[in-house]
């Protein structure tokens, strides 16, 4: 049982997702690998997550990795939500939990009086509107709506049917999703077909229970120090995929004791070494971190770690998800909001902080005011 002070565990986590001073994480692809995806469900996050820790980061960096064939892919995986992967980590992200997103879609088509056939019916059609390239959305929609339909549909469920198809596609791993917006403010949805996109991409090779072991392992390597519970929470899956995960992963793990938690965690036998030798971020160290900051979406049982009990309902808004905030020495101590209206940021401290810290915190909002002005609201 290898036990360690909280301090040096923020210092380590800190360290690999490129927060700490002494820190080696210096591109965007490694940021995306790091946190094991970014949290991309709102349009900013992502590039806050990214300016946050590459000061000379420019949000066209971002879109730039993720044109086509690029880099880094966006896909709705983990608790059926929006991240940023290196194309070498997509697939198991993608296999791991599938099985969820086409079981909602199946759910929906239930609804509407239809079962899955009416979607894999419609999915030749749309795969062929996308042979030629990229279309926008709405496009995609008319296009499909103004054909004559093979299928006695109802013609008041057309409409949501199409979607509903496309995103059947979407989920299974046949599209992909580009953002053709020029701004990280905005979104030009395009679809396009995954074949096309990234040719050398296979999302769907991993069987399901090997996809979950590769995706724990990666979430260990992200995350860990950490509790089963919080791998559960933050993939989505049950809680019977994710014991068995690590009951196949058990050679590679050992238990840590960290100060603070109430039972043993999760991590990679071959972190220890890293862990041991981590360095406590600076009491003053001041960092901002981005609404759903994947830096904080990892835990769920154990959040005590980066947040005291008393500050949980400022910190997490009324349906779990985690404001921007402000850390200081890897506990967040307030949160802040870009108002794109007055294109200002407000800011709340719920801790005491020194004089000189709050400077230090003014400065950063400053430069993240003006990151997030340098594109059209």
């Amino acid at each position: 049982m290898l036990r360690v002070s909280a301090a040096q565990e923020r210092g380590y986590l800190a360290a690999r997702h490129g927060l700490h001073p002494a820190g080696t994480v210096t591109s965007i692809v490694q940021l995306a690998a790091a946190h094991a995806g970014l949290h991309a469900a709102r349009l900013p996050t992502p590039f806050v997550t990214l300016r946050t820790r590459l000061p000379g980061f420019a949000a066209k960096e971002l879109r730039s990795a993720l044109e086509p064939g690029g880099p880094l892919i966006k896909l709705r995986t983990c608790r059926r939500t929006l991240h940023i992967y290196p194309q070498g980590d997509a697939a198991a992200a993608h296999a791991a939990t599938v099985r969820q997103r086409l079981g909602a879609c199946a759910a929906m088509a239930r609804r509407l009086g239809y079962d899955t056939n009416i979607l894999i019916r419609l999915a030749p059609i749309v795969r062929a509107e996308l042979d030629a390239g990229p279309v926008p959305h709405r496009v995609l929609e008319q296009v499909i709506l103004a054909k004559p339909w093979p299928l006695r549909v109802r013609r008041d469920a057309r409409t949501i049917l199409v979607r509903l198809a496309v995103k059947w596609l979407w989920e299974s791993g046949e599209l992909v999703y580009v953002n053709a917006a020029g701004s990280m403010h905005h979104e030009r949805r395009e679809y396009q077909l995954t074949a096309h996109a990234y040719p050398d991409l296979l999302l769907n090779e991993l069987a399901p229970a090997a996809a979950i072991a590769l995706l724990l392992r990666r979430y260990l390597g992200a995350f860990g120090p950490a509790a089963i519970e919080d791998f559960q929470w933050w993939s989505g899956l049950t809680r019977k995929e994710a014991v068995s995960a690590a009951e196949r992963l058990r050679p590679e793990l050992i238990d840590v004791r960290l100060d603070g938690q109430p039972g043993p965690l999760l991590m990679l036998a071959e972190h220890e070494p890293e862990l041991r030798a981590a360095e406590p971020l600076p009491a003053g160290h001041v960092a901002l971190m981005a609404y759903e900051d994947p830096a904080l979406k990892g835990f769920f049982t154990t959040r005590g770690r980066y947040v005291d009990d008393r500050h949980r309902d400022l910190l997490f808004n009324s349906i779990g998800e985690v404001r921007a905030s402000i850390a200081l020495g890897g506990r967040c101590v307030g949160t802040w909001k870009f108002n794109r209206v007055t294109r200002v940021i407000d800011h709340e401290l719920y801790a005491r902080v020194t004089s000189p810290t709050k400077r230090i915190i003014i400065e950063r909002l400053d430069e993240m005011t003006d990151f997030l002005r340098a594109e059209p609201c």
